[in-house]
């Protein structure tokens, strides 16, 4: 009896310490195994990395996905026809300019030339030292055709802009061989026209296109015959349409420098004249116009102002607060859906946009290059010819400050749901010499008459339900009611697009404001 239980407890014993062995080692092994905190955050982070990746990887195959979704050939058509309406139209008023432009400078020429060709040779001069036939050459640009294309129109554009540089030269050698008794001829072939010249439509369809091979079909209504079958192709057209413009744009500024046609912005006139001035009219729209330091303006109208340089600058009125900023600020509050049986009836602001941009603004403040937005509305188009740079990306609507990280800007542009917490808008990405556009709809229950209230950090157009509304040349301080008028809204969904300039590389943004108009 005693030998068997001393043999259990001895069994006993070893289980037990066996046991407690095998614990021991576990517990060291799970101890070492087990990650330290730092490396558990690591694990975690790359984790989520790992899952960020996936889902952008994900996302832009969605993205490729509809950025080839193939068109049916009808609706290609229409879609087409429909992003050239505004471009087109842009393009015949640069027609119009040109025009007037090259018979200023023929006239000039013309008068230039019959002074040197009745100038009265001395001795020893060359027979044909007066000899302007060359110059009197120089072809005369045409008109465009009944219904010409977007291609034609900008060729017309580019035949004008040839014939106002030559006519330019010749009568630059006229004057040197005036005032210091040359030759015309050698004066006439020794000077030379500028580089600076709109790129042929080819060209444009070759940057636009990135130098690969854009077909073409005898059945497509694209100019060129460029074939539109995916939304790929539209984008791509809609970009050379913005190429066209935003050419012909340029090509204006340039032309007008051979005229001393200097645009510069005058200081905002008060709602009187002073000096010769005279108040503008009371409605939208209203123009107004005089000498001295301001001009009178109406409400939302724009005038001229003769600035200290001696130049006219074009300008949107402002003349002081109509507003209480504060009290409106204090009460205002954020919509989109209107009731006449609403009980809040002060103001409301929209602080809801999709915003895109920015595009170059080429420091023009006279809203002459068109954009695809201004065309048609397309929140799935990628556009490939915004900035290329540095931009801010806003954290914050403060209208007086830029605050935000700075980040790489490589000319793709998209569409993107913005919402802001304050009345301020601001854009996604903030630079200098840039255009954005916001675009909204806002839903009233029946047709009802509001007073909009709105304001631009730098100049801005606005069209409710496709009317040009407002304009705002110039840079200019930001108010909240640079622009108050009554508009008509129409029951149901109405459409509102807001173009945005911003001339330096300050703040950017613009407001918004209705309120029911009072009877």
């Amino acid at each position: 009896m005693t030998k068997t239980t001393t043999g259990s407890s001895r069994l006993t014993v070893i289980l037990s310490w066996m046991i407690a062995l095998i614990c021991f080692v576990g517990g060291a092994l799970y101890i070492w195994k087990m990650p330290s905190p730092d490396q558990e955050a690591i694990d975690l982070q790359m984790k989520q990395q790992k899952n960020q990746k996936s889902r952008k990887s994900l996302t832009e195959k969605v993205k490729q996905e509809q950025a080839q979704r193939a068109l049916p050939a009808n609706y290609a058509r229409q879609l087409v026809e429909q992003s050239e309406v505004l471009v087109k139209k842009n393009l015949e008023e640069q027609v119009k300019k040109f025009q007037t432009m090259a018979e200023t400078m023929r006239r000039r020429k013309d008068d230039m030339l019959a002074k040197v060709e009745k100038r009265k040779l001395p001795w020893g001069a060359p027979a044909d030292a007066n000899d302007t036939s060359k110059a009197r050459a120089i072809p005369q640009a045409g008109n465009p055709s009944a219904n010409a294309s977007v291609e034609e129109l900008y060729a017309v554009l580019r035949d004008y802009e040839a014939e106002i540089q030559q006519s330019h030269l010749a009568v630059s050698a006229a004057k040197q061989s005036l005032s210091k008794g040359q030759s015309f001829p050698e004066v006439y072939s020794s000077l030379k026209a500028g580089n600076s010249r709109m790129p042929s439509f080819d060209e444009l369809i070759r940057m636009q296109s990135r130098d690969s091979e854009w077909a073409t079909s005898a059945g497509s209504n694209a100019s060129g015959g460029l074939e539109i079958k995916s939304t790929a192709d539209l984008n791509n057209y809609r970009g050379l349409l913005g190429q066209a413009t935003r050419q012909a744009g340029l090509a204006q500024s340039r032309l007008e420098g051979l005229f001393g046609a200097v645009r510069q912005a005058g200081n905002p006139g008060s709602g009187m004249g002073q000096g010769t001035g005279s108040p503008g009219n009371g409605g939208p729209g209203g123009n107004g116009s005089g000498n001295g330091n301001g001009t009178g303006m109406g409400m939302g109208g724009s005038g001229e102002v003769s600035a200290s340089g001696g130049g006219k600058g074009t300008f949107s009125a402002y003349s002081g607060s109509k507003l209480s900023k504060e009290m409106v600020k204090a009460q205002a509050l954020p919509g989109r859906r209107f009731s006449k049986d609403a009980e809040r009836k002060g103001w409301l602001y929209i602080n809801t946009w999709y915003m895109i941009g920015p595009w170059e603004s080429f420091g023009r403040e006279d809203f002459s290059i068109v954009h695809p937005p201004e065309v048609s509305i397309d929140f799935d188009a990628v556009y490939t010819d915004g900035q290329i740079g540095t931009g801010i990306a806003e954290t914050d609507s403060d209208p007086l400050k830029v605050i935000g990280d700075e980040v790489q800007l490589d000319g793709t542009l998209r569409w993107k749901f913005m919402q802001s917490e304050s009345m301020h808008n601001v854009p996604p990405v903030t630079t200098g010499h840039s255009t954005y556009y916001a675009y909204t709809e806002l839903y009233f229950d029946e047709a009802t008459t509001m007073l909009v209230a709105i304001g631009t950090d730098d100049s801005g157009r606005v069209w409710i339900n496709g009317k040009d509304v407002w304009r705002d040349y110039g840079t200019s301080w930001y108010n909240i009611d640079e622009h108050i008028a009554p508009f008509q809204f129409r029951q149901g969904w109405n459409k509102v697009l807001v173009r945005l300039e911003n001339g330096g590389g300050g703040p950017c943004g613009f407001s918004f404001l209705i309120i029911p108009q009072s009877k």
